[in-house]
């Protein structure tokens, strides 16, 4: 027996679309779909995962890079990152010589904006991500001095959105385990638009949509020990 040698296996939109029809039982031998099945399922496509792109994924962690300012409180990361982040993970400062990195301490926006002095010079030592519509806006505190800018930059771990299906033959940005629990909750969101005749059929593809799902949830994490240690400092 010959294995193929090849593991880079995907579908394209159109694929996923016309296989949670077959699912349903929409899709005829030899027939295509209409084009307002073709619109409805890559509408519920891109639905699907955008709400998918709400929860942490390890696929979706990516790192970036910020180039601090003199006195600047404010970064515009979708700006500098091509793309807003969903959610900024943990920020570190980086020494530009030798690589050492320190991180920064996350606050909420009500600490941020409850700090008296946020003009205040020195060596960042917090950050708040304000995930707004547009922007993405990192903040800093306290803002950077002309030596911290000068010898330092900003190492940013971040939620990066997943990628749309704009046309039909647009590959799916996940990995491969994904793809079947995405084709059969894609069919499970469309079965209220196209309700199969069968009450069985409908409850088993909401089933098997639901359990697929809960199965690469459990499998999306790191597996790495999380170790904690209390700060005991100021108390005697």
């Amino acid at each position: 027996m010959t294995v193929s040698g090849s593991t880079n296996f995907n579908m394209v939109a159109n694929e996923i679309v016309n296989k949670a029809f077959a699912l349903l039982g929409k899709l005829s031998e030899g027939r295509a779909l209409s084009a307002r099945q073709t619109a409805d399922g890559m509408l519920s496509l891109n639905l699907l995962v955008k709400t998918w792109g709400a929860r942490e994924h390890l696929w979706t962690r990516t790192e970036g890079s910020v180039t601090l300012v003199t006195s600047q409180a404010t970064y515009a990361l979708a700006t500098l990152f091509s793309v807003k982040p969903g959610r900024v993970l943990s920020v570190r400062r980086k020494v530009t010589s030798g690589g050492l990195e320190t991180p920064l301490y996350e606050m909420s926006r009500q600490e941020y904006f409850d700090t008296p002095n946020k003009a205040s010079e020195g060596t960042p030592v917090s950050f708040y991500y304000d995930p707004q519509q547009a922007t993405g806006t990192l903040y800093v505190w306290p803002i950077p001095s002309t030596a911290i800018a000068a010898a330092q930059t900003l190492n940013v771990t971040y939620l990066r959105r997943i990628n749309d299906f704009d046309a039909s033959n647009n590959d799916a940005d996940l990995p491969q385990e994904w793809l079947q629990a995405l084709t059969w909750a894609l069919a499970n969101d469309l079965e209220p638009e196209y309700p199969v005749n069968d009450a069985r059929l409908a409850l088993k593809i909401e089933k098997r949509a639901m359990e697929l799902y809960a199965d690469l949830a459990g499998w999306d994490d790191e597996p790495a020990s999380i170790y904690l240690q209390p700060d005991c400092q100021g108390q005697s």
